[in-house]
């Protein structure tokens, strides 16, 4: 009996200690028949970081010349970004819209104000607030990648999301 209670009673520690724990579960998330997995942890990583972030759910999404509608790569990234912004409530981001630098500075920099604010409608339309989300532009003025080959573009046409200080 000395046993069994010594045996209880250890189990509902861990119990305990688990539900304590700062670590975000596993955890998957369903929308529209396909399923995102977002891992347990990332070792070494602060869960709910920006680090985290990138890790778990990756931070960008890119868009195919002169467009602003999201890819289904770019959808897939933004629900892994939705699921991790649900395990995650108190967090607040910033989408930085970015273009390659093709086009004058005016006309990037409205083309960088579509896809942010593309990629900001999904979340919302995936349960995140819009309170949570900002968005920016930096038209063609942040390049991921200098040099003018179309590999260069490509990596320059994209949203960043990053978390709000």
């Amino acid at each position: 009996m000395k046993n069994t209670l010594k045996t209880l009673a250890s189990v509902a520690l861990v119990a305990a200690l688990a539900a304590c724990s700062n670590e975000a579960p596993e955890s998957e998330f369903v929308d529209d028949g396909s399923e995102v997995t977002i891992s347990s942890e990332v070792k070494g990583v602060v869960a709910g970081s920006q680090e985290d972030l990138n890790a778990r759910a990756g931070n960008a999404v890119y868009f195919a010349y002169d467009k602003s509608s999201l890819s289904a790569e770019a959808t897939k990234t933004l629900k892994k970004q939705a699921a991790w912004l649900k395990m995650f409530p108190n967090v607040n981001i910033i989408i930085e819209g970015n273009c390659d630098e093709r086009g004058t500075r005016k006309y990037n920099q409205a083309l960088g104000e579509k896809r942010a604010n593309a990629a900001k409608r999904y979340l919302i339309a995936q349960g995140i607030s819009a309170k949570r989300i900002t968005t920016v532009s930096y038209g063609k003025d942040k390049p991921a990648v200098l040099g003018n080959t179309e590999e260069a573009y490509a990596k320059n046409r994209r949203d960043v999301t990053i978390i709000a200080k």
